[in-house]
């Protein structure tokens, strides 16, 4: 090695111990050595710094307020639904189709978990069906009867319920509950409005008959013409060609309707 070389090295080895020595001697800030000495004191030097605990979540109005409106949202849309249908009688031999599923009379129990809410019934063969919404409203579906029955009103609003009768014989009877609300019946021929009553809706290849027990009716002819009330001991007859005429009700119409009330009433709260 020259001596050149040597002069370098000894030059760079002092001036890296000239940089320790001054970073070594240097005064620490006087805020530094003031917590030092107090962390000594109370023998916290060393000791971990834990975290801030964050309140729980279920302390923060931010969040809780959203939360409370959706549960009232959902206990207001669970308290407002009218009472899920219930099977009271299925006598005869034959089927109960509701949707695509077929059910034997005997099977209440499936039926009536198919039919809660409503939907597409069809009775195949010499089936009677009696439904009730208990307190609200009871749907009696003779034998080749196809409808679409509606989910029973609401208790607050959504007070209106709309059912259609494709063919065969439907008789409906309303319920103490069912005050307030309003009840359509469809058919190919006429448009039934009924706010409290009982009533039947017998729809056949020769048109449409409303018979009226008990109250009264709106019906109104699709084909046209003013909608007519239809009083209690009365009938609407309405063909497929659009000539309606109003006439005494049917007995056989009466003798159902009292049955249905003596075998559902009771539910009904009548």
């Amino acid at each position: 090695m020259s001596q050149s070389d040597g002069h370098a090295g000894d030059t760079g080895a002092r001036a890296v111990r000239d940089a320790v020595a001054a970073r070594t001697h240097a005064r620490p800030d006087p805020a530094f050595r003031a917590r030092l000495k107090q962390e000594f004191t109370s023998g916290r030097f060393g000791a971990p710094r834990l975290p801030v605990p964050q309140r729980p979540w279920f302390t923060r109005p931010a969040l809780l307020l959203p939360m409370a409106a959706g549960l009232l949202v959902v206990a207001g849309l669970l308290g407002n639904r009218g009472p899920d249908w219930r099977v009271v009688s299925a006598r005869g031999d034959g089927r109960v189709h509701v949707g695509a599923a077929s059910f034997a009379p005997a099977e209440q129990v499936q039926i009536a978990a198919a039919l809660r809410r409503g939907g597409d019934v069809r009775i195949e063969g010499a089936v009677t069906l009696d439904l009730v919404a208990p307190g609200v409203l009871a749907v009696t579906l003779a034998p080749g009867t196809s409808m679409t029955l509606p989910a029973a009103p609401g208790r607050w609003w959504s007070r209106h319920g709309r059912a259609r009768v494709g063919m065969g014989d439907a008789y409906f009877s309303t319920g103490r509950g069912f005050h307030g609300a309003s009840l359509t019946v469809g058919t190919p021929e006429v448009e039934v409005l009924a706010v409290g009553t009982a009533f039947a809706v017998l729809r056949h290849p020769q048109g449409s008959c409303v018979c009226v027990m008990e109250g009264s009716v709106r019906v109104e002819t699709l084909s046209g013409g003013e909608a007519v009330l239809v009083p209690e001991g009365m009938r609407r007859l309405v063909g497929v060609s659009g000539t309606a005429e109003t006439l005494p009700i049917l007995e056989d119409s009466v003798h159902r309707l009292h049955e249905q009330r003596s075998s559902v009433g009771r539910a009904l709260e009548r």
